[in-house]
């Protein structure tokens, strides 16, 4: 543990400290404060939460945010998760405890949870998971954060909830400006200015502000790239690779793209929870979107202001209604889906389904298995299913009312 940290929890009352004759402090563990319980020093064990990770998750998310603007201090979520943590390795006598944020982030970050031998109160399927890939935040990272983004809350939730509310008398405005989002994650600054006159106009300044200039650390000899994939701008790896931010487009073996803009014009891309939670999920929706109506199956994308996803209408007047989820854990993402999928009032759906990308396909069956055993919403087998799988169940459906 650093002296920092026992300083700061010095200063906070949270640790007594006695001075030798010498002028030194030695401090008394047995009288550390968390919240209101102290601390038992012979119980030599400290648990550590999914509300501490989740602490440490948002930290590191904001930092890494910060890091593209100007430095500055570590986020105090990140700095107080790691001084629980940096505790914890104290009353377990850990051989190399962590010596503060940047040892953390060096060594612990990047290992799977189960490797930091300490008592972890967490499910056992998360153990498995890692908070930073490639000196990034990992997509569990980001998702075990949730709303870290905007001081003020989730930055996402408040740019579809004000969208939502300008286009409450012409949903189709929702459609095109999420459809905007999805296939335009990188932009220059002229045509985004443009785009948002001639067609968003309602939305002029929320659209503006989805966005925010490109880091100019991404460009290979000067020249920003996209990915051959999804469209995302890429980053430079620390061996001067080029990585997309999705890890799971460099599976698809799309050859990268440079992005087309001149000297006199500034490059823009989505803001970073836009780019997981809007423009990630969003290509598999447009891609689904449009494999389901070159079946000339009826299909509407956003129904009603986004009740769901994608909205089927067959033509024996079955309903079916989807949403896609792109979500790296399967455990986190059942705890947020706390509510079956709502029906439409004029058209309601006879039967609902959670469909995942093909893009995760690898990893299983136990995914899906994951998601329907923690989710507090009751779901059928064959509720739950990868894309090309539900892609062969509406052929099917198809085939069998010809």
């Amino acid at each position: 543990m650093s002296v920092d940290t026992l300083r700061r929890w010095e200063a906070a009352g949270k640790i007594k400290a006695m001075r030798t004759p010498t002028g030194h402090r030695r401090y008394d563990l047995t009288s550390l404060v968390t919240g209101n319980e102290e601390v038992n020093t012979s119980a030599r064990v400290i648990s550590i939460t999914e509300d501490t990770l989740q602490q440490i998750a948002k930290g590191l998310c904001k930092y890494e945010q910060q890091i593209f603007k100007s430095p500055s201090d570590y986020p105090n979520e990140l700095q107080l998760g790691v001084d629980k943590l940096a505790l914890a390795c104290v009353m377990a006598g850990v051989s190399q405890p962590i010596q503060g944020v940047p040892d953390f982030i060096s060594r612990w970050a990047q290992i799977p949870l189960k490797e930091w031998n300490i008592q972890l109160d967490f499910a056992e399927e998360l153990l498995e998971e890692q908070l930073i890939e490639e000196q990034k935040p990992s997509g569990f990272c980001i998702e075990t954060a949730e709303e870290y983004f905007d001081e003020s809350g989730n930055f996402q939730k408040q740019v579809i909830n004000e969208v939502m509310t300008k286009a409450a008398q012409k949903p189709e405005l929702y459609t095109s400006f999420r459809r905007y989002l999805i296939e335009h994650p990188v932009i220059t600054k002229g045509d985004l200015d443009v785009d948002s006159i001639l067609h968003f106009k309602p939305v002029l300044e929320i659209l503006k502000n989805s966005y925010e200039k490109a880091p100019e650390s991404y460009k290979l000899d000067g020249i920003f790239y996209c990915c051959g994939h999804c469209g995302g701008l890429m980053y430079l790896s620390k061996n001067d690779e080029l990585k997309c931010e999705n890890k799971h487009c460099e599976k698809q073996n799309k050859p990268e793209k440079a992005f087309p803009t001149d000297e006199d014009d500034e490059v823009f891309w989505l803001k970073p929870d836009l780019r997981y939670f809007i423009h990630r999920p969003g290509k598999p929706e447009l891609r689904l979107t449009e494999r389901l109506r070159q079946l000339n199956l009826e299909v509407q994308l956003y129904p009603e202001l986004d009740k769901y996803d994608l909205h089927l209408v067959f033509s024996d007047n079955i309903v079916w209604a989807v949403d896609v989820k792109f979500w790296e854990c399967a455990y986190n993402l059942a705890k947020k889906v706390d509510k079956p999928i709502p029906r439409l009032k004029h058209q309601p759906y006879q039967d609902s389904f959670f469909v995942f990308p093909d893009e995760i396909q690898s990893y299983g069956q136990e995914y899906l298995q994951e998601f329907r055993t923690y989710c507090t919403v009751p779901l059928k087998k064959y509720q739950v299913m990868f894309e090309s799988e539900f892609v062969k169940k509406v052929m099917t459906k198809l085939e069998k009312h010809k």
